[in-house]
């Protein structure tokens, strides 16, 4: 159980961020010669309420940045692939709609899918925005409910350096009780926030994960919120 609470948590934490050069001479770089790193942080030992002993996650590692082209049908996520179709993303658990021409399909370990974001232009802060959903089936959970780990990713979040959590509360989304995380942190130079909404129905868990640089994110609030507004639990 606790092994299975700290693999969800780490993998939650998953978040892309465009790397940007230190240099003075940036502005003269091209487009294409820019570089976007897909960072997970891991989240440190974490224990379950049924068990004293603690599992450390995995240390931190790269993941490589492999884009799923728009006409794509299937999610390549570990935990509950669906399927990707006239930009609808549908899942035994859950669907939304996210617009294929300004985001883009990814691939990242264990994760059900996860999508940056696009249509950029000439902002490359605007890349560092991303939104990924885990999940976990009733079965699997063995009595872990959203609240237990609305508790937990709060307590790792606070533990963890350079990383503070804003707001915490309880609320709906999609019709259904939620609880709400709002983190700010630091990775590499960049200034990021990040947002989890954590529900579920009948015993399922969902964890919808989004955020950006700083600098991006309040360029992306309505787009967060068409994505998010969109989403039903079945």
């Amino acid at each position: 159980m606790k092994k299975l609470l700290a693999s969800l948590m780490a993998l939650t934490m998953v978040f892309a961020v465009t790397g940007c050069s230190e240099s003075s001479d940036s502005s003269s770089e091209s487009k294409a010669e820019a570089k976007t790193t897909t960072t997970t942080t891991a989240a440190p030992a974490v224990e379950s309420k049924a068990d004293t002993t603690t599992t450390t996650a995995a240390p931190e590692e790269s993941v490589a940045d492999t884009t799923t082209s728009a006409d794509d049908t299937t999610s390549t996520g570990d935990e509950a692939k669906g399927t990707y179709e006239n930009d609808v993303y549908t899942s035994d658990l859950y669907t939304f709609k996210i617009d294929s021409k300004k985001w883009a399909m990814q691939e990242s370990a264990g994760v059900d899918v996860m999508f940056t974001y696009a249509d950029a232009g000439d902002d490359a802060e605007l890349e560092s925005a991303s939104i990924n959903v885990i999940s976990m089936s009733n079965d699997l959970l063995n009595g872990l409910t959203a609240s237990d780990y609305a508790d937990q990713i709060k307590q790792t979040y606070d533990s963890m350096d350079g990383y503070t959590v804003t707001n915490d509360k309880e609320d709906k989304f999609a019709g259904k009780d939620a609880y709400i995380v709002d983190v700010t942190g630091e990775i590499g130079s960049q200034k990021v926030l990040l947002n989890q909404i954590i529900t579920s129905d009948n015993g399922n868990l969902v964890v919808i994960t989004y955020g950006a640089s700083e600098k991006a994110y309040s360029k992306l609030s309505d787009e967060f919120k068409t994505v998010l507004d969109s989403f039903e639990l079945k």
